[in-house]
C-alpha cells in the first residue's frame, strides 16, 4: 500500500508540475501579447502626435488664425452669397514648404484645414507628411492621372481615415444624414493660388475601391452632368441639392474602418471669389 502510495505521491506531483509550467507559459504569452500590443498602441499614438505636429505647424505657416476674412462668394448665374472664413491663406508660404502643393481643402462641420498636393504618383503621399517627413498620416492627395490639377472636372482627393480623426478620420461623419444636413454643415471650401471655391454635398455613400465613383477628365460637361447624376442616385440619403447644371466636381475619397471598401463624398461647384479681393 506505501508503494502505490508514493506512485500515486509522485503522479500527483508531476501533474502539478506540468500544470504550474503550463500556466507560467500561458501567462508569459499573455504578457507578451500585451506588451507587443501596448507597444504598437504606443508606436500609432506617437505616429498621430507627430503628424498632428507636422500639420500644426504648417496651418501656423500658412494660415493667419488671428485674421479671420468676410468674402463674397459669386456664382456662375452672378447671385452672390457672404461668408465669414476665420482665417486668411497664403498660398506662397505653402509652395515655399513643398511646390508639390496646390491649395488648400477646408471643411468647416469637422473642422478640416489641410494642404492638397499632386505627384507623379498615388502612392508616395500615403506614407509622406506634406513637408516630405515619412508618416502614417499621409497628406490629402489628387489623383495623379488627373489633368488640370484643381481645375479638374472632377477633383479626386485620396486621405486616410484615421483612427484619432486626422485627415479623412471624421469624414465619415457624412454618413448620417442628420450631420450633413445641419444647417452649414454641407459645405466645403478649396483654397488655389488666385480664388477661393465653394462647394455643396450632394451625395455620401461607400463603394469598392474600384468603381465608377473614379472617373475623370471628362471630355464634355454633358458626360459631367450625366455622372453627377449617377453618383448621386448611390447616396444614403437625398440631399435635395441640385446638380443638373454643375460644371465641377470634387470627390473625397477614404478608406471605410476595415479598409475593404471606400467611403466616399461629392461636392458640386457653387461659387468663388478671388483671393483677397472678394469678387472676381
Amino acid at each position: 500500500m506505501s508503494n502505490n502510495s508514493s506512485e500515486n505521491n509522485q503522479k500527483n506531483g508531476n501533474s502539478i508540475n506540468k500544470g504550474s509550467v503550463i500556466r507560467k507559459i500561458i501567462l508569459i504569452l499573455a504578457i507578451g501579447v500585451f506588451c507587443y500590443s501596448s507597444y504598437q498602441l504606443i508606436n500609432i499614438y506617437l505616429e498621430y502626435k507627430k503628424g498632428k505636429d507636422i500639420y500644426n505647424s504648417i496651418d501656423n505657416q500658412v494660415l493667419d488664425n488671428n485674421t479671420p476674412e468676410n468674402i463674397i462668394i459669386k456664382d456662375d448665374n452672378g447671385n452672390t452669397s457672404d461668408v465669414e472664413i476665420s482665417f486668411t491663406y497664403n498660398h506662397d508660404s505653402l509652395l515655399s514648404i513643398n511646390p508639390d502643393g496646390l491649395g488648400y481643402l477646408y471643411i468647416p462641420s469637422i473642422n478640416l484645414r489641410l494642404p492638397i498636393v499632386q505627384t507623379t504618383d498615388n502612392d508616395y503621399y500615403l506614407t509622406h507628411a506634406f513637408e516630405g517627413t515619412y508618416n502614417g498620416n499621409g497628406c490629402i492627395f489628387e489623383d495623379y492621372r488627373i489633368d488640370d490639377k484643381l481645375n479638374s472636372t472632377n477633383v479626386i482627393l485620396y486621405g486616410h481615415n484615421m483612427t484619432y480623426g486626422s485627415m479623412f478620420g471624421l469624414l465619415p461623419n457624412y454618413s448620417d444624414y442628420s450631420f450633413c444636413n445641419t444647417d452649414g454643415n454641407d459645405i466645403f471650401y478649396i483654397y488655389t493660388e488666385d480664388k477661393i471655391m465653394m462647394y455643396k454635398i450632394f451625395s455620401a455613400y461607400v463603394s469598392e475601391p474600384i468603381s465608377d465613383t473614379y472617373t475623370f477628365n471628362f471630355s464634355s460637361i454633358d458626360g459631367l452632368k450625366e455622372y453627377a447624376a449617377t453618383m448621386k442616385s448611390n447616396s444614403n440619403y437625398e440631399t435635395n441639392v441640385d446638380v443638373s447644371q454643375t460644371t465641377q466636381v470634387v470627390t473625397l475619397s477614404t478608406c471605410t474602418s476595415d479598409g475593404s471598401q471606400r467611403f466616399i463624398v461629392h461636392g458640386t461647384y457653387i461659387g468663388q471669389t478671388s483671393l483677397n479681393t472678394n469678387i472676381n
